[in-house]
């Protein structure tokens, strides 16, 4: 392996170079739109006319700050992602400053420097950002990274890589127990490889698998580049941070009763907040309920007889079970077997349930249940106790979504389609877990608008 000078940067660097990158760019489209503003009003470009429309500076704040999420690194590096940020920069601005020109002293706020601010600030974001997505992909801004574990692991890892961080670059590999040139390495070798490949390469990164074990010598050199500001990462932590849910495959087995219950712990001061949030959508949710089951009621007369409600026992916080009351969209007597999956084209749902189940209006009546308590308006979907009780005995750490009380609708729901599988439930659980670690009423809200977005396009079913 060929010497490399120089070391990739961290992802902390990658942020500040994202943050100081839009500010600067902020700035300058606003300079950009005030001396274009300038040349059309005939007005002279100099330091009283740029003093008599400061105001207009509150503009770069807020645009920087609209532009927060596309500076996480696995957005930043994607330019679609990129570009839905920008685009939903360009509109809230955009409204916003409507909303306060209309109801602002005339001579306080202009029109036309707040447009030319848009349309320069987008232009310049977009150009700098290519720039930035150049340099990443290009090896310029290039995170280089050593991997500790396994051959199955690292396969893993630079699938993921590639498809989720391709900015990342693996230029070492160390397999505590591998074969080296036909010969076992010692244990005692592993901290000066890993001491080799770093001394060798600009790292910026170390990539620990789950469950390798570590002699002394290594987690010695582990400390050592840790304190020299090279990033120990867990290789869970780069799946979880990626793909945003937790990996259940890669988890010890007494994760739940260590790691997980010091981060609920920390989410659990917003407990009374949630629950004060809870029963407002509650309340609005029961009145919209009073004003459209009559409507719903008489389609799906019309469509089947049948009950208007459907009761089914759930299984909710703490193991308790309750039921939750649903507008009906099977026909009655659709599981003469016992519980089963709902699955894609289901035979059983009139076609009045589907229409419901698409516009996810067969889960209004739920909202009883928000206000009594039984549910929170975001957490994990409650499942019913005969299919959980299979579950347990085939998903690891599947009764953990029980930490918390079950959702209208959750982090898991506006990421997957209906879990009609094991395979299906154990995702949903991975990405319930992440909700459970990461929870709070900025990431509900998140959500609430993802699952609003979902109503409106009909994604249900």
């Amino acid at each position: 392996m060929t010497t490399e000078s120089g070391r990739g940067l961290q992802r902390s660097e990658h942020r500040l170079l994202l943050l100081a990158g839009d500010a600067v760019v902020g700035c300058l489209a606003l300079v950009v739109a005030l001396w274009s503003w300038s040349l059309t009003t005939g007005f002279g470009f100099d330091v009283a006319f740029l003093a008599r429309w400061a105001v207009l500076a509150a503009l770069v704040p807020v645009w920087v700050l609209l532009l927060a999420p596309a500076r996480q690194l696995r957005l930043a590096l994607s330019f679609r992602q990129t570009w839905r940020a920008l685009l939903g920069a360009v509109g809230t601005v955009a409204v916003g400053y409507l909303l306060v020109y209309f109801y602002a002293p005339r001579a306080i706020l202009p029109r036309l420097p707040a447009l030319y601010f848009l349309w320069e600030a987008a232009l310049l974001t977009l150009a700098w950002r290519a720039c930035y997505l150049y340099a990443a992909w290009r090896g310029v801004l290039r995170r280089r990274a050593v991997f500790i574990g396994d051959q199955t692991a690292f396969a893993r890892m630079s699938e993921l890589f590639r498809h989720h961080a391709p900015d990342v670059e693996i230029v070492a590999t160390i397999d505590p127990g591998a074969l080296a040139g036909g010969t076992q390495p010692r244990q005692t070798d592993t901290g000066s490889l890993l001491d080799q490949a770093i001394s060798r390469h600009g790292v910026s990164e170390i990539v620990l698998a789950s469950r390798t074990s570590m002699a002394p010598d290594l987690v010695q050199a582990l400390v050592r580049w840790q304190e020299q500001g090279i990033d120990v990462v867990p290789m869970t932590a780069e799946y979880e941070h990626l793909l945003r849910r937790v990996p259940i495959a890669d988890l010890e087995p007494d994760w739940m009763f260590t790691s997980l219950p010091e981060w609920v712990r920390a989410r659990d001061a917003s407990r009374a907040a949630k629950r004060a949030v809870d029963v407002c959508c509650g309340l609005v949710g029961v009145a919209l309920l009073v004003v459209v089951t009559p409507v719903v009621a008489a389609v799906i007369a019309l469509d089947s007889r049948g009950p208007v409600f459907y009761r089914q026992r759930r299984l909710g916080a703490g193991g308790r079970t309750f039921e939750v009351l649903k507008y009906r969209t099977m026909r009655p007597g659709a599981e003469p077997d016992g519980p089963r999956w709902a699955a894609q084209d289901d035979e059983r749902v009139t076609r009045a349930g589907r229409w419901l189940r698409r516009t996810r209006l067969d889960e209004l009546p739920q909202m009883l249940a928000v206000l009594w308590g039984e549910m929170s308006t975001v957490g994990p979907r409650p499942e019913r106790p005969e299919i959980a009780s299979t579950l347990e005995g085939q998903i690891p750490f599947y009764r953990t979504r029980l930490m918390v009380r079950p959702g209208l609708t959750g982090w898991a729901q506006v990421n997957t389609s209906y879990g009609d599988s094991v395979e299906g439930a154990a995702l949903k659980l991975e990405y319930d877990l992440y909700y459970i670690k990461h929870r709070s009423l900025l990431f509900d809200a998140w959500i609430m608008v993802r699952t609003i977005a979902t109503v409106f396009a009909m994604g249900g079913r």
